[in-house]
């Protein structure tokens, strides 16, 4: 169980993020209880967290919950991104509400980290770590509202988020239950937010067919699993895929 230091910038920035000017985190507690919430849901797991060493405009930690021969996943989720809101765009009938979040992401027990647990984020394979740093930060970069069905590209010419996957981009999905969100001790809820990786080819299906039909056919593609598969199908590119579209 540890803390790892900040390390050493190499990763191009995700999601064609710039520096900003830093914002105010009136709620910094927020993500400290959402990390007591995690290792209550999954307890006796050994654990890390990865400091964020950009900050810009606010710091977003990534805490990886090691697998266990029960379990057998990495657990990650973001630390920071709570402290402060994101901004419902004010319209007609919204009055720019207010809502918080953190994200979360699960990885199989067999994702090429470092033996022993022994992982740097300057690691290659530690590209997840990076890609939740930077989600965290981009309704805050953008002043956007980030919930069920957000779809992000890494790029305009989306470009893949590692030399080893062609995934690039991204829907946002929440589960129920315990998954769903986190109750803070003055009443606020802190959504818990998932990625789901995408092809680019699925990105452009989604508009067509809808969140629900998209993510559906992934995890089915997954064995019904909402694990990260970074080699899996492009499901817009399979014949069965369009032979179930109603």
């Amino acid at each position: 169980m540890s803390t790892l230091p900040i390390t050493s910038y190499r990763w191009p920035r995700f999601f064609s993020l710039m520096d900003t000017l830093k914002i105010q985190r009136p709620h910094e507690e927020y993500g400290r209880a959402v990390q007591a919430y995690f290792h209550s849901l999954f307890p006796h797991r050994q654990w890390s967290v990865f400091q964020d060493p950009d900050g810009t405009p606010l710091a977003v930690d990534v805490e990886l919950l090691y697998p266990t021969v029960e379990e057998p996943f990495y657990l990650l989720h973001t630390i920071g991104m709570s402290a402060a809101p994101m901004h419902y765009p004010a319209g007609e009938f919204v009055t720019g509400k207010e809502g918080y979040g953190e994200l979360c992401l699960i990885l199989p027990a067999d994702w090429p980290f470092r033996k022993d647990w022994d992982i740097s984020l300057n690691d290659e394979e530690a590209w997840p770590i990076w890609l939740l740093m930077e989600l965290g930060r981009f309704p805050h970069v953008h002043d956007v509202w980030m919930s069920y069905g957000f779809l992000l590209p890494n790029s305009e010419s989306h470009e893949p988020f590692a030399r080893d996957t062609a995934l690039s981009g991204l829907v946002i999905v929440q589960f129920e239950g315990q998954l769903g969100g986190v109750s803070m001790a003055d009443g606020t809820t802190v959504e818990l937010l998932m990625p789901i990786l995408l092809y680019k080819e699925e990105m452009d299906l989604c508009s067509d067919i809808g969140v629900d039909a998209l993510v559906d056919a992934v995890v089915d593609e997954c064995g019904g699993s909402f694990l990260l598969n970074k080699d899996r199908p492009n499901v817009a590119l399979e014949d069965w895929f369009f032979d179930d579209i109603p």
